[in-house]
């Protein structure tokens, strides 16, 4: 057993550095870098075809059916529209815009895919046209406020935007979260809140965390810890099955490093969900975790990947906006 434990160790502590990743955030990040993406990623696919869309005639206009939920940075970076559009040479812009659309909606239709994505104008001639169906949130913003006010002792405040951004799974906010259970500012002193929140930040990411971690579980009982973190992992499942997506790598996490044991089976399905979402590292981390997983059991893991994978898109199709991811 001695021999199995360093190489055991070593490989849990490489993969929880992996999945300290940044989660992508459309809602967080600079929205004209994400048109711009749109953008390439259209042109790139269209190259795909042996169609250069700047050498088209004028009047053009392009389209692609797009999934919201999957544009991440990394989809951004190499990924490829199924559905196209494009249209060249038509007498205005609002008719070619129509004729661009309709093309996408054909390929949409050959491809089998309604209710997986909508066929949306991009370009029309060298405008960029994409509309982001996106809520108005600047984390950064929001977070930089609720310092100022937790500076000016406005604790109530402060705890309110703390307690938004931390549902958003922003780990800076939940720490602070944490901090103020474990102080007792701007609500009543709770140890059992700030063991859960510093936990919760800890497995997004902020390494801090661990500090509020140690003192408080100290101030628990044993049974309460183990409550606190299988609340936990059940609102990470809950809010990831109902297509959060910023909740995956975090609840892979707390399945690898939680228990006393490493549960690999429930860290993989969760990364594999992840990967399939193109989040960042998550493929490296999955590929990790799959050699410590027994072949025959690998396979029903693969299958409940799958479902669960397809009930959340289903979930985050049938929204009309995206839930801060």
């Amino acid at each position: 057993m001695k021999g199995l434990f360093l190489p055991l160790t070593l490989i849990i502590f490489f993969l929880i550095n992996i999945l300290y990743s940044q989660i992508p955030n459309i809602e967080n990040r600079d929205k004209k870098k994400i048109k711009e993406g749109i953008l390439n990623t259209y042109l790139r696919s269209m190259n795909k075809w042996d169609i250069s869309f700047q050498d088209l005639l004028e009047n053009k206009s392009g389209a692609a059916c797009i999934e919201w939920p999957l544009m991440t940075k990394s989809f951004l970076s190499n990924g490829i529209f199924d559905a196209l559009g494009y249209s060249q040479n038509i007498p205005n812009k609002k008719a070619s815009e129509i004729a661009s659309i309709s093309g996408c909606n054909k390929m949409k239709d050959y491809y089998q895919l309604e209710g997986k994505c909508e066929c949306e104008v991009i370009v029309v001639n060298s405008d960029n046209r994409v509309i982001l169906p996106i809520k108005e949130i600047n984390i950064e913003k929001d977070f930089t406020q609720g310092v100022d006010s937790f500076k000016k002792q406005d604790y109530v405040s402060a705890l309110k935007t703390f307690q938004k951004l931390s549902d958003l799974g922003h780990a800076q906010s939940q720490f602070n979260l944490s901090l103020m259970n474990m102080k007792g500012l701007g609500i009543t002193q709770n140890f059992s809140r700030a063991y859960f929140w510093a936990l919760s930040s800890k497995l997004y990411g902020e390494k801090t965390s661990v500090l509020i971690i140690r003192q408080s579980q100290y101030k628990i009982s044993k049974e309460e810890k183990s409550e606190l973190e299988n609340e936990l992992k059940d609102y990470l499942e809950e809010i990831s099955n109902k297509g959060s997506i910023h909740g995956f790598l975090p609840l892979a996490k707390w399945y690898l490093t939680v228990p006393k044991k490493p549960d690999y089976d429930n860290s993989y399905k969760w990364l594999s969900i992840a990967t399939a979402f193109n989040l960042q590292n998550a493929k490296e981390a999955r590929d990790k975790i799959s050699t410590y997983i027994k072949g025959d059991n690998l396979t029903n893991i693969q299958e409940e990947a799958k479902e669960s994978y397809d009930m959340i898109k289903k979930s985050i199709q049938s929204k009309t906006e995206l839930d801060g991811e």
